[in-house]
């Protein structure tokens, strides 16, 4: 009777320990790009010059707009490149359905090259 008690507590426990965890829902992510200090902008928000870390968020429906910006190379806007987010596709299965929400967000790292413009004004 005291191993069933014993594994019941302990089972609870694990149990309530993972209900009481949150979900990864941020990623910090670093922006680089070939060319130093070239302007990262997010959803048109300056965030700084390459290198360049700001916290995004893992939300499945977040896709974020992306440019880069610096004299004498042509301006370039995309998307981020995105991961399977682990923790939260585990805790989705094992507990808390919701975590899925979070479950593909950015990279890390995010890595640019940007393209010389033929026609940009040098002085």
């Amino acid at each position: 009777m005291k191993l069933k008690s014993k594994v019941l507590t302990v089972v609870l426990s694990v149990f309530l320990l993972l209900s009481l965890t949150s979900c990864v829902t941020s990623t910090n992510v670093t922006f680089y790009a070939d060319v130093e200090e070239t302007e990262v902008y997010v959803d048109g928000q300056l965030i700084g010059t390459t290198p360049v870390t700001t916290k995004l968020s893992n939300a499945i429906w977040d896709d974020p707009t992306v440019t880069l910006k610096k004299d004498g190379y042509k301006t370039m806007t995309t998307g981020l490149q995105k991961e399977a987010k682990g923790v939260n596709i585990v805790l989705g299965l094992l507990v808390d359905w919701p975590a899925f929400l979070w479950c593909y967000g950015p990279k890390a790292n995010q890595n640019f090259m940007m393209i010389p413009d033929p026609n940009a004004k040098t002085e």
